[in-house]
């Protein structure tokens, strides 16, 4: 059966050595799709959330401890990024993601989700327009090569999803920009 599936026998092959970690990580990837479908903030961010919590669940699953952490964190950011922009509540969630994950980290590719979120973190907190869409898309680099590396194909495919939206949607902003700023 993998040599009928041609280019996509490398990714049946890892979906057949971990089917619950990649079932969660794909069923993470249609929420995450549904989250950037929402106009509404408070649903896009909810939607957000649950994105987050099913990928740390699928990273947790996958022995990516360090992407589990800054999934799962970046959950509890988002959330409170709706409700305030205070800097110290966003430094609150820099020093929680660096002293809990730092520590856990074995491997230079474990660096990739610490430094996305923190980019992440910073823009959700203090950016907004298109500078924050910028900051998305440095940390969404950074989680897609991490998801790449580890073999992550439900990750991989929603960051690169992710990665494709936000340009189209900065190339609008910058083509059609409001009046006013948020």
């Amino acid at each position: 059966m993998t040599a009928e599936l041609g280019w996509l026998a490398p990714v049946w092959t890892l979906f057949q050595q971990q089917p619950l970690a990649q079932g969660i990580g794909l069923a993470a990837m249609l929420v995450g799709v549904s989250a950037f479908l929402q106009r509404d903030d408070k649903r896009f961010r909810l939607r957000l959330c649950l994105y987050q919590a099913a990928i740390a669940f699928h990273f947790a699953l996958m022995g990516a401890s360090t992407a589990a952490l800054s999934a799962g964190l970046s959950c509890g950011r988002t959330i409170a990024s709706g409700r305030t922009r205070s800097p110290w509540v966003m430094l609150f969630f820099l020093v929680l993601v660096w002293v809990l994950g730092i520590p856990r980290i074995t491997e230079t590719v474990q660096w990739l989700p610490i430094i996305g979120t923190t980019i992440g973190t910073w823009g959700l907190f203090r950016a907004h327009g298109i500078a924050l869409r910028l900051c998305m898309l440095v940390g969404g680099l950074c989680w897609t090569s991490h998801n790449i590396l580890i073999g992550s194909i439900g990750g991989s495919l929603i960051e690169t999803t992710f990665l494709f939206v936000n340009c189209h949607t900065m190339y609008r902003m910058w083509r059609h920009p409001l009046t006013s700023t948020p």
